[in-house]
């Protein structure tokens, strides 16, 4: 898990580099209509809107099981998961974007179900 200061650092870089690339497009692209200006804003805030959920998503405290807590059990059946060891997964965000996270996953042993903490 990162440090609070390490991400917001991150974050600050991903603001200023979309920025100076926003402006470079711009100069780029003088005769840009506004509908060409606002899709070209959209698309880079998509990419570090993801990158931002992807970020915080994994700096939850649930993004790791503990011995004994409540995300160790099947919430279908509520039966003792079994871990499998970190996983990757991609989701796409609500921005068409997809991020990949890497977390702890576990087997139900008596339902089958696979599962991923929440968070």
């Amino acid at each position: 898990m990162k440090k609070k200061e390490e991400v917001a650092q991150k974050w600050r870089g991903d603001s200023d580099e979309m920025i100076s690339g926003m402006l470079e497009w711009r100069l780029q692209h003088p005769k840009a209509t506004l509908a060409e200006i606002e899709a070209e804003v959209d698309q880079r805030l998509a990419g570090m809107r993801a990158r931002m959920i992807a970020d915080a998503a994994l700096a939850s405290q649930s993004a790791d099981w503990e011995r004994g807590s409540e995300t160790e059990r099947c919430p279908e059946c509520g039966q003792a998961l079994e871990k499998k060891g970190k996983k990757k997964r991609k989701l796409e965000t609500r921005g068409g974007q997809t991020i990949e996270l890497e977390r702890e996953y576990g087997v139900c042993p008596k339902c089958g179900h696979g599962f991923f903490p929440p968070g």
